[in-house]
């Protein structure tokens, strides 16, 4: 299986705005599988990862996804996802999404 073949693919339904933030349904497809999940990206989360805003909350939305794509050994993904579960759990978090969306 070549790099590209083991790259999840990271999906976002429709946008939907809650207080201070923007939820969608998502799904992570992987070549072990798929998960469905819920992801919340606050606006204090969004200025985090963006700080010019110059990419759109899903944008932001599919980077964070990725990241915990990219670490799912070390933490299993939930139903629930929050953005702001990257940075608890991982020190290096805030700086390698915002890598992710140049």
């Amino acid at each position: 299986m070549d790099a590209d073949a083991s790259e999840p693919t990271i999906r976002l339904g429709a946008e939907r705005e809650a207080e201070q933030a923007w939820i969608w349904h998502a799904s992570i497809d992987a070549p072990e599988g798929s998960t469905l999940h819920e992801l919340r990206l606050s606006w204090a989360d969004y200025n985090v990862f963006c700080p010019d805003g110059t990419r759109t909350p899903a944008d932001v939305g599919r980077a964070v996804l990725s990241f915990f794509a990219e670490h799912r050994a070390d933490f299993p993904l939930r139903e629930r996802l929050d953005a702001a579960m990257a940075r608890m759990r991982f020190a290096n978090a805030d700086k390698s999404i915002a890598a992710r969306l140049g």
